[in-house]
């Protein structure tokens, strides 16, 4: 329900903004410019009309003799605020004030400029220009007799200063209210004049001191006259010398220096008081200026009111407050006092379309729509603003769906993520709980004492299968023993699964046929294996593989667990030809890279008892380390092996299926030590995966560390994986937390948790196939099944191609196409019913990498 209840929301959110929408005053544009609309701010309606632009003229005194590349000419402008205007008496009486920065229009110097500043130069005339809100024409310069300086300080520079002119006694102008204090939480409001035209500019150049750009400089500033809001102390820009700031009731509060200080205007009232009536002219030029000393004691008051200004605050007021009629007389009385003042008349425009809407509203008949959602009554004002509704509550539902979605994806990341989290927890658990069993169960072996620091810190892990403790029967969860065939309770055919562990209900077989084995064995850890005495004399016997236990009767127990893929009969008869295939390519992505994997392939026969048996070595290794560090890993690999295994192998001496098993694991754990020491030695971090095969006869033992494969295809079963890849994300489609086609795209799926070098004793996988006329062995690295997926693997082996090099070609070439991303490396062994009676002697090497050397045999 929760999805439902979010929509209606959604839903009554949208109507009722559409329906406030309807109601809100519409804001009206002057003009066709960047300016402040009209209607949608009250503190800015009302105080923008009083922001001018001043430019101030500095030149040198009349009659002053000037000196080589003395300064002629300097100009500054800036922004000033009307503070007070009032009738005039006379016409004489200085009846209008405004407020500005001092260093502006400092009457003895340029303050303005730069350091140093000219000496020679006073202040000669100010221009006032009113903003396009007051007027939207261009206006020229403002033409009054002259204006008066008067600084606030001993001198104007670093501080304000006031500007009094005299205009006619009919003409006001509209200004701003003072503020009694200055809070930091009333500096809500900044004003400052910006060029409509080019808003990236959004001040003039502050001052010019060519006289050969004078009028440029002077047209150049008029085009600065749009007023433009700022949030004070967040500005895109500093705000422009002299520029006001208000608060949020439209008052004057403090006003922005040149030094990018403010000014605090509280008090500012009595300052004005205070200061004289200049009521004289200095001879010359109109519009001059003349510094008043700011000692003298005589008071200025108001003599009048300003009708301009009055009826202006009223207008506004009215407006805001919905008495458009009373503010349409107030705004019409405010133009009549100055004809100047255009924005009056933009409001009556905008105080008329809100009073005809009205009217319309009253008399035409309503369109309105209503309608019921969820049983509450709701009036649309007409068809366009269900239109409008409609496409605000679809936008509503895909912006909720979309969330939704987001969120869904977000818990199953975190479901997947906890669930990773518990199978690694799990895992440790099942570490220490195999740690105590063998510490039970096994004697002290001379070469733990070695790694029994690391094997109590839990670095080292065992064999599932070593662990005998009791597991759960999958149908009833009665507890069973691993190598249970039946539970004992609901008589439930179970197997181990692949990681031995946990039980797994057997599906059900078919009738037992007079055919060869099963072909896979079980994985069995080092722990579990003999250690091969390799003394030379003893009694001569054939290989033999491994035989199920019987019973007294000749009939299996059904009991006990059967090894799965040992034959029961001797190797003795049965032999079978080998063709070898061997082909390592660096990839697409590494091709001028060192190729990290190298491989191994010899065969050869020995007789036994008047019999050709046929043996093979064969191993793959992909080297880590980046550069060259996986080169020599996989090389050092191999070398290993084949120095620990061919001098063994090729004595005259009888060895049994679990010698030739225990001879391999053991070779691999010698060649993880070396890697290792090398590590030591060198302060490397090489490793390498390895994956190994000893043909004897009719059976292949296998070992393997990493995610190097080894692959079985047989003609009646298929292709079927001997290995067990140590890997992230093999760990994780065990535990059932990703699925098995996400190892080729998982982030993790390069990662591995058992390789040779990382430490100093390695778990090493063991398993024994017997093998059929037809079969096919593959052995490769992870650049051929991370680019090929199983299906189309098989499919290259099931042809008929009698060359095996043809088929490791044809494999070379679908990791290629699929991208190849790694290095690649194969080896393809095909077994075939052979009549050969006679004996090859010496070992048959097919392939090496070229710094491995063939040992003395």
């Amino acid at each position: 329900m929760a999805p439902v209840f979010a929509i209606l929301s959604g839903f009554l959110v949208v109507l009722q903004l559409i329906l406030l929408t309807s109601q809100t005053a519409h804001a009206f544009s002057l003009h066709n410019v960047a300016a402040p609309a009209l209607g949608a701010s009250q503190a800015v309606d009302f105080t923008d009309v009083s922001v001018v632009r001043l430019v101030a003229t500095y030149e040198p005194p009349a009659g002053q003799v000037l000196k080589p590349n003395s300064a002629t000419l300097a100009q500054c402008t800036g922004i000033g605020v009307m503070i007070s205007s009032w009738t005039s008496v006379n016409g004489n009486d200085q009846n209008n004030w405004l407020l500005t920065d001092g260093s502006l229009v400092n009457p003895d110097r340029p303050s303005c400029l730069p350091a140093p500043q000219p000496s020679n130069l006073t202040l000669l005339h100010v221009d006032l220009y009113f903003n396009t809100v007051f007027n939207p024409g261009m206006l020229p310069a403002l033409q009054v007799p002259r204006i008066s300086v008067h600084c606030l300080l001993p001198v104007c520079t670093g501080g304000t200063a006031l500007l009094s002119f005299a205009t006619s006694s009919n003409q006001t102008f509209p200004h701003v209210d003072l503020a009694n204090t200055t809070q930091t939480q009333d500096l809500a409001l900044g004003l400052q004049l910006q060029n409509d035209k080019n808003p990236i500019a959004s001040v003039p150049a502050p001052f010019n001191s060519n006289p050969q750009v004078r009028d440029q400089y002077v047209k150049e500033a008029q085009r600065y006259l749009t007023p433009q809001q700022e949030n004070p102390g967040v500005a895109k820009s500093p705000l422009e010398a002299g520029s006001p700031i208000f608060n949020r009731n439209g008052e004057l509060t403090a006003l922005e220096l040149s030094d990018k200080s403010t000014f605090a205007v509280s008090g500012l009232a009595s300052t004005i008081n205070a200061l004289p009536d200049s009521n004289f002219s200095p001879p010359g030029r109109t519009n001059t200026v003349e510094a008043q000393p700011s000692s003298t004691p005589a008071a200025i008051q108001p003599l009048h009111t300003n009708l301009v200004y009055e009826n202006w605050k009223t207008g506004i007021a009215g407006y805001y407050q919905g008495d458009y009629k009373n503010a349409r007389i107030a705004f019409q009385k405010a133009e009549q006092g100055n004809a100047l003042f255009a924005t009056p008349l933009a409001f009556v425009q905008l105080v008329n379309a809100r009073l005809s809407k009205i009217a319309s509203n009253e008399t035409q008949p309503s369109s309105s729509i209503t309608v019921k959602f969820f049983g509450v009554q709701l009036t649309i004002p007409d068809k366009s603003m269900l239109i409008v509704l409609i496409l605000a509550v679809l936008a509503v539902l895909l912006v909720l769906v979309i969330t939704l979605l987001l969120r869904a994806r977000l818990l199953r990341r975190r479901r997947v993520l906890k669930d990773y989290a518990e199978a690694e927890r799990q895992a440790d658990i099942d570490a220490q709980h195999i740690k105590a069993v063998e510490g039970a169960q096994s004697p002290p072996q001379p070469w733990l004492s070695s790694v029994a620091p690391a094997f109590a810190a839990g670095r080292i892990k065992t064999s599932p299968l070593s662990l005998a403790a009791s597991m759960l029967c999958p149908n009833c969860g009665t507890a069973v023993k691993p190598d249970d065939n039946f539970c004992s309770n609901c008589r439930m055919a179970l197997s181990p699964s692949e990681s031995g562990y946990h039980m797994r209900v057997m599906p059900p077989q078919p009738p037992v046929q007079h055919s060869p084995a099963p072909a896979v064995s079980s994985a069995r850890s080092i722990a579990e294996q003999p250690t091969i005495d390799m003394t030379p004399g003893l009694p001569a016997e054939q290989p033999t593989l491994e035989m199920s236990p019987a019973t007294p009767n000749g009939q299996t127990d059904p009991e006990k667990t059967v090894p799965y893929g040992f034959v029961s009969q001797p190797v003795k008869g049965e032999r079978l030809g080998i063709a070898v295939g061997t082909r390592s390519d660096p990839g697409i992505k590494r091709k001028y890279k060192p190729n990290e994997d190298s491989l191994f392939a010899a065969h050869w026969q020995r007789e036994a008892n008047a019999e050709a048996i046929p043996f093979g070595l064969f191993v793959v290794a992909d080297g880590m380390g980046g550069h060259a560090n996986g080169q020599d890993a996989s090389r050092t690999a191999i070398q290993t092996i084949i120095d620990f295994m061919l001098p063994k192998l090729s004595k005259n001496v009888s060895l049994q299926s679990k010698d030739f098993e225990q001879l391999l694991a053991n070779a691999v754990q010698h060649a993880n030590q070396v890697v290792h020491q090398h590590n030591l030695e060198l302060r490397a971090d090489m490793g390498t995966t390895v994956t190994g095969a000893l043909i004897v006869g009719a059976a292949a033992y296998v070992s393997n560390v990493g995610d190097s494969r080894t692959y079985l295809y047989r003609p009646s079963d298929g292709l079927k994986k001997v290995t067990n890849d140590h890997s992230v994300v093999a760990s994780l489609v065990e535990a059932g937390i990703i699925k098995p086609d996400d190892i080729y795209t998982h982030p993790k799926r390069n990662q591995i948790y058992r390789s040779l070098g990382e430490k100093p004793i390695v778990e090493v996988d063991s398993f024994v196939v017997h093998l059929l006329p037809g079969d096919k062995l593959l052995l490769c690295s992870d650049g051929l099944w991370d680019m090929v997926r199983d299906p189309k693997i098989e499919g290259v082996l099931k042809s008929t191609v009698p060359d095996p090099t043809m088929t490791a070609d044809a494999l070379i070439k679908a990791a290629l196409d699929g991208g190849g991303e790694d290095n690649v490396s194969v080896i393809v062994i095909s077994f075939s019913e052979t009549p050969q009676h006679t004996v090859e002697h010496g070992i048959q090497l097919l392939a090496k990498p070229d710094a491995v050397q063939m040992p003395q045999l």
